[in-house]
């Protein structure tokens, strides 16, 4: 697989067991009610670009982004190929469709992409990230609240540190609009300009 291919795949692949003692999510009334409706949005989509840096490339391109309960779609286009790309995930396998090229990962071989790629990048906890919530069944090592307590401003889970900095109101619940997320070298940005809230 290129490594323009698996950059793209780079932008779902968020897997791995977190290291050191948890922390424990705050209990501010303001940020449990946020929360608790954060974790009642399973449909919803979400319009924008993502930038992905690494010391041997930097790739950037527009995204369209589908979630229906655990099933992840990811429509990508932009410099990463003139070929669109589609990323498909049920939590169990990925896969990504470029032009006619279809390749699929078993995501329970936690290697198998590192392997194949060479990503060393986490899968289940974006689409909790992106919504500016921890994920679950990986532990906080660190979260901080920004000036209003609902919303979080830096979130650190599995060596990871996402920061928000920026968030808008959406069919009256506040999501991000950008997020800067890093470990090591490995820097991603996304910008979301539009979120469409769809009913369970």
């Amino acid at each position: 697989m290129s490594h323009r291919l698996s950059a793209a795949a780079a932008l779902l692949l968020l897997l791995a067991a977190c290291t050191g003692q948890p922390v424990k999510p705050p209990a501010d009334a303001n940020w449990q009610q946020h929360s608790a409706r954060l974790r009642e949005l399973t449909h919803w989509s979400a319009e924008g670009k993502f930038a992905l840096r690494t010391p041997d490339q930097s790739e950037s391109a527009s995204l369209r982004w589908y979630q229906t309960g655990v099933i992840t779609r990811l429509q990508l286009s932009g410099p990463l190929g003139a070929a669109a790309t589609t990323l498909y995930s049920n939590g169990r396998t990925l896969e990504i469709r470029r032009g006619e090229e279809l390749s699929t990962w078993d995501l329970t071989d936690t290697r198998a992409l590192q392997r194949e790629t060479g990503w060393d990048l986490p899968l289940q906890a974006l689409p909790h990230w992106i919504k500016g919530l921890p994920a679950p069944d990986i532990d906080i090592q660190d979260i901080q609240m920004g000036p209003d307590s609902a919303r979080i401003a830096i979130l650190k889970q599995d060596n990871w540190e996402i920061r928000y900095e920026a968030y808008a109101q959406f069919n009256d619940i506040t999501l991000p609009t950008r997020l800067h997320i890093q470990r090591d070298d490995t820097t991603v940005r996304l910008i979301i300009r539009n979120w469409q809230i769809s009913g369970d």
